[in-house]
């Protein structure tokens, strides 16, 4: 049975974040994105792009959620993972998608 690329993206992400030189000491904080927003995280919990505060699932390192309605990726997965103190990548499980690199940021969205 082939199975869609698209259900390997969060491996792969994983494993793309795992990689790195080095890890963040916690992915937790204000995350800005010329083009995403900023999010904010907080151990389980999220402020999303759009504002939305939800629950997602959190390791120091990584956080998932699926993207609630009125989000620009409503519905789908959202995959993050730290590189560095000042560097996550995001990735939306979805065809076509890339990866976004996301900085951090003194804005607080909350």
């Amino acid at each position: 049975m082939r199975l869609s690329a698209v259900r390997y993206l969060p491996l792969i992400f994983v494993l793309i974040g795992v990689s790195g030189p080095a890890h963040a000491d916690a992915i937790d904080g204000n995350w800005c994105h010329p083009a995403g927003g900023n999010l904010e995280i907080h151990g389980s919990d999220i402020i999303t792009p759009g504002g939305a505060q939800i629950s997602g699932d959190y390791t120091r390192h990584t956080f998932r959620y699926v993207a609630p309605t009125g989000e620009r990726a409503e519905g789908h997965t959202i995959n993050m993972a730290s590189i560095d103190d000042e560097t996550m990548h995001l990735i939306v499980e979805q065809p076509g998608a890339t990866i976004e690199v996301w900085r951090r940021c003194a804005v607080n969205v909350s």
